[in-house]
C-alpha cells in the first residue's frame, strides 16, 4: 500500500479507485492475474488512508473473520491477552490454528500474485526507484516477545520484496536489537549466515568521525560566537610533545566508532571547560571520567534485553590491568560474579550457564568464564586475540561475535579504553606533561 501511494501519488478515494479501474481494464481477461485483481478490489479503496487506519481495518477484519471461524464455542471469549489467559492450552492451540487459516485465506495466498503484478505493471521503469525507511524499531511499541517476532517477520518480508527490483525497504536496527531478534526467534533450521547478504553494517572511520565533530563545532560556534570556520584544533589541545597522541586520537580510541559516542565525549569536554577559551589536556582527562561512567551506563541500557545481568557480569573486569590473560581472573573474582548472576533471569545466556554450573549439569568454571568473556566481547567491552603474535580483534571493527571454539582458545584480552575510568582499570602511568600542556 505504501509503495503504491508513492508510485501513483494516491491521496484520496477517487485516485485510489482510478488506479484499481486502470488495473481491471488492463488485466480483466488475464486469468493468471485474477487473484491479484480480487485482492485490489477488496483492499484498493483504502490505499489513500494513512497506515494506522489501514492497520485498524485489517486487524478488525481479522478479528471478525476469526470469531466467525471459531464459532459459538468461543463466542464469549475476547480475542485479547486477558481473554487468552482464560483458555486452556488445547483451546489456545485450536484458536491459533483457526486464526492461521483465516490469515492465509485473507491475504497470504494472493500476495504472491500481487507482487508479481506490481513488478510487471507498476514498478517496471528502471529510472524510477522507490524507498521505504522503517526506523524507531527499538522503541517500546510492544512487549519484547511480540516486538522481536514482528521484526523477524518484517525481515522476512523485506526479502520477499526483492523481486520488485525498483523498490527497496530499509529497516534501521541497532546491533543489540538484531541480536535479540535472532536469538529469540531462532527456530529449527535457522542459519544466521543466510541473512548476511541482506544486512549492511554501518561503520564510521576515524576520519569520518573527525569530520563529524568539525561540522558540529562549526555549527555551535557559527550560531553563538563567530561566522568564521572553526576547526577542531582551534578548540581542543595540541598534540602531546614529541609527536605524541592528538586530542582527536585520544577521543576516538575511547569510542566504539559511533557518532553518539564521540559526540558524548565532546559534549562532556565542553561542559568541563565551559569557562575557558580552549579545552586543555587536564579538561580532557576530567571529561574522560564523566564520559566513561556514562558509557558504562549506556552499554547496560543498550544490551539490557539481551544480557539483563550485564551490570553484574561487567564487574569481572573491575580493577584488572588494561591488558590481561584468562589466568589473571582468580577463582574468588569469578565466584563473586557467578553468585551475583545466579539470582538473575535465566533468559540471559550468562545466567543460564551459571545455573547449569551450580545445578551440576556438567558445566565447568572455564565454561562459565568463556561465556562471560564472549558476552563482554559482543558488547565491545573487551578485545581478544588467540595467540601472542596475533592482533587484537574488536566486535565493532572485525567480527561481531566469537564462536565457542574461538573463545576457548583466547588467552589475551584487552579492556576497551572507554571503560578505564568507570571500572578502575590499572593502566601504565600517564606521561608527565609540561605545565603548559595541562593548563
Amino acid at each position: 500500500m505504501e509503495f503504491l501511494k508513492l508510485r501513483y501519488d494516491i491521496k484520496n478515494e477517487f485516485e485510489s479507485r482510478s488506479f484499481i479501474d486502470g488495473l481491471v481494464s488492463k488485466f480483466n481477461r488475464d486469468v493468471t492475474r485474477k487473484k491479484a485483481l480480487e485482492y485490489f478490489s477488496e483492499w484498493g479503496d483504502r490505499f489513500w488512508l494513512d497506515t494506522d487506519e489501514q492497520l485498524r481495518i485489517i486487524t478488525n477484519k481479522l478479528e471478525s473473520d476469526t470469531k466467525s471461524s471459531i464459532g459459538a464455542k468461543y463466542a464469549d471469549i475476547t480475542l485479547s491477552l486477558d481473554g487468552a489467559k482464560k483458555l486452556s492450552d488445547e483451546d489456545r492451540v485450536e484458536i491459533k490454528q483457526r486464526a492461521s487459516l483465516v490469515v492465509n485465506g485473507l491475504q497470504i495466498r494472493k500476495l504472491n500474485e500481487v507482487l508479481d503484478l506490481l513488478a510487471e505493471h507498476s514498478f517496471d521503469d528502471p529510472q524510477k526507484r522507490f524507498y521505504i525507511l522503517i526506523d524507531q524499531l527499538d522503541e517500546e511499541w510492544a512487549s519484547t516477545e511480540t516486538r522481536v517476532r514482528f521484526i523477524r517477520a518484517l525481515i522476512e518480508e523485506i526479502k520477499t520484496f526483492r523481486r520488485i527490483r525498483q523498490t527497496k525497504i530499509i529497516a534501521a536496527l541497532r546491533k543489540d536489537l538484531l541480536v535479540l531478534v535472532f536469538d529469540m526467534t531462532r527456530d529449527s533450521g535457522f542459519q544466521e549466515e543466510k541473512y548476511e547478504s541482506y544486512l549492511l553494517e554501518l561503520r564510521w572511520s576515524p576520519e569520518e568521525l573527525a569530520r563529524l565533530i568539525e561540522l558540529r563545532i562549526n555549527e555551535v560556534f557559527k550560531s553563538q560566537y563567530t561566522k568564521q570556520l572553526v576547526h577542531f584544533d582551534d578548540v581542543f589541545p595540541k598534540a602531546r610533545k614529541g609527536g605524541g597522541q592528538t586530542a582527536m586520537e585520544f577521543i576516538v580510541e575511547r569510542t566504539l566508532r559511533r557518532p553518539r559516542d564521540i559526540l558524548q565525549f565532546v559534549n562532556e569536554s565542553f561542559v568541563i571547560a565551559a569557562d575557558r577559551e580552549r579545552i586543555s589536556w587536564r579538561s580532557l582527562f576530567a571529561a574522560e571520567a564523566q564520559y566513561s561512567e556514562k558509557r558504562l551506563k549506556s552499554l547496560k541500557e543498550e544490551w539490557s534485553e539481551v544480557y539483563p545481568s550485564f551490570e553484574d557480569a561487567i564487574e569481572i573486569l573491575r580493577g584488572l590491568k588494561a591488558t590481561f590473560t584468562r589466568s589473571m581472573i582468580k577463582d574468588a573474582r569469578l565466584e563473586d560474579v557467578m553468585l551475583a548472576l545466579y539470582d538473575h533471569d535465566t533468559s540471559d545466556p550468562c545466567v543460564a550457564v551459571v545455573k547449569k554450573y551450580y545445578d551440576g549439569q556438567g558445566v565447568k568454571e572455564s565454561d562459565v568464564l568463556s561465556s562471560l568473556l564472549s558476552c563482554l566481547y559482543r558488547v565491545g567491552a573487551v578485545g581478544v586475540k588467540t595467540g601472542a603474535m596475533d592482533t587484537y580483534i574488536w566486535c565493532y571493527v572485525d567480527q561481531a561475535s566469537v564462536t565457542r571454539g574461538e573463545i576457548k582458545r583466547i588467552e589475551h584480552l584487552k579492556i576497551h579504553k572507554m571503560l578505564y575510568r568507570a571500572l578502575d582499570v590499572i593502566t601504565e602511568q600517564r606521561e608527565i606533561f609540561e605545565a603548559e600542556d595541562l593548563d
